[in-house]
């Protein structure tokens, strides 16, 4: 069944008058947006099983809580490109193009491929308890053989198109204004998507991952579609002033503190001159089911970027974060250094973020009192 969103033309007077709407709301949505990022940082349940938009009484897209940005990218031409990815190479649709990957490439019926997509967090978890992760070895062991990550990417990259989840790569290309030409980095590449969808804007595309089986089975993918691309396994080393762009979307919360500086500086190092870093914080309250999410706070991960040399150019729906590389010489270097320990390392900088999240756990403690006796 096509998934494709359908969109009426409005008239130029009704348009302008919906476009003025959406402006007048959009700080409304943005605090709702940072409303939604606290309860996802401060859940300590877990991402639990995906849902299946094609499953029978399944809810329709949220589309009243769309952002602006998610609302222009699901009807942006860059959405095609994105969906191209995803299908079969024979034809068909995207849910049939992810599930017939999964069940060729792991040698499994397409009935047991969706079983697995959406009972990913299940499998993950029994992955991560299959030795101890609290080393820095640890945790390369477990990336080095789990295979359940492959369906969960798959799958919400379906989700993504299917107008369900958050369709991040086609904001980021269309914010970046991704051309031909370009050379990107997608930095904890997945399944190879992301790298698909800059491909076909027409730019060199180079995948990394410590992940080998993400990494294979990404190559998989884009060797079935003819899609041209270079690959790197972390942590073999990045080539040096390379990229206009590297991408590392929902990465750096499973990088390992002890590996975290040098994770960023070896990017930094890969960018040209002024070229642009992508990424974003998905950080959650430590519990077993979150285990791989190795921060409960961004500030550390936003205060290790800013110090290899990052300045911040742009925030996309309080969740994509977009810097541009700078020098950390000279005055104006060392004073952006300083000025980013203030607001990110400093002891006053760290008490304001513990008391914000006691209100913020406060605040929500109280409305799921209030919801419950309603």
């Amino acid at each position: 069944m096509s998934t494709e969103p359908t969109h009426d033309v409005l008239p130029v007077n009704d348009r302008e008058r919906s476009e003025r709407v959406l402006r007048a709301l959009a700080p409304v949505s943005r605090l709702l947006n940072r409303v939604a990022l606290v309860m996802l940082r401060e859940d300590v349940g877990g991402q639990g099983r995906h849902v299946d938009p094609d499953a029978p009484g399944a809810p329709p897209p949220a589309t009243a809580r769309w952002t602006t940005a998610h609302a222009a990218a699901v009807a942006s031409p860059t959405m095609e490109h994105f969906r191209s990815a995803l299908r079969p190479v024979g034809g068909g649709t995207e849910r049939e193009g992810v599930l017939d990957d999964l069940a060729r490439y792991f040698s499994i019926s397409s009935e047991e491929a969706l079983a697995r997509c959406l009972d990913w967090e299940s499998a993950s978890l029994q992955e991560w308890e299959a030795a101890p992760r609290d080393s820095v070895d640890g945790i390369a062991g477990f990336y080095a053989s789990a295979t359940s990550w492959a369906f969960d990417l798959s799958w919400y990259n379906y989700l993504q198109v299917s107008g369900t989840g958050y369709p991040k790569s086609v904001i980021v290309a269309d914010r970046l204004r991704i051309a031909s030409g370009m050379r990107v980095l997608d930095y904890g590449s997945g399944v190879g998507a992301t790298a698909q969808l800059f491909a076909a804007l027409g730019c060199e595309v180079t995948l990394a991952d410590v992940a080998k089986p993400l990494l294979d089975f990404a190559r998989w993918r884009l060797d079935e579609r003819g899609t041209p691309a270079r690959y790197v396994h972390l942590a073999a080393a990045l080539p040096v002033a390379s990229f206009d762009v590297v991408t590392a979307l929902d990465v750096m919360a499973h990088v390992p503190p002890e590996e975290l500086r040098g994770t960023v500086e070896a990017i930094h190092a890969a960018l040209r001159s002024g070229g642009l870093f992508v990424t974003g914080f998905d950080v959650r309250r430590k519990s077993r089911r979150n285990a791989w999410h190795l921060y409960d706070d961004d500030l550390p991960l936003r205060w290790e970027i800013a110090r290899a040399g990052f300045r911040r150019a742009d925030l996309i729906d309080a969740g994509v974060w977009i810097y541009r590389a700078g020098s950390t010489r000279g005055v104006r270097g060392r004073a952006h250094i300083a000025w980013a320990w203030v607001r990110l390392a400093s002891p006053p900088a760290r008490l304001l973020r513990r008391c914000r999240r006691v209100v913020a756990r406060a605040g929500l403690t109280v409305f799921f009192l209030v919801a419950a006796r309603r």
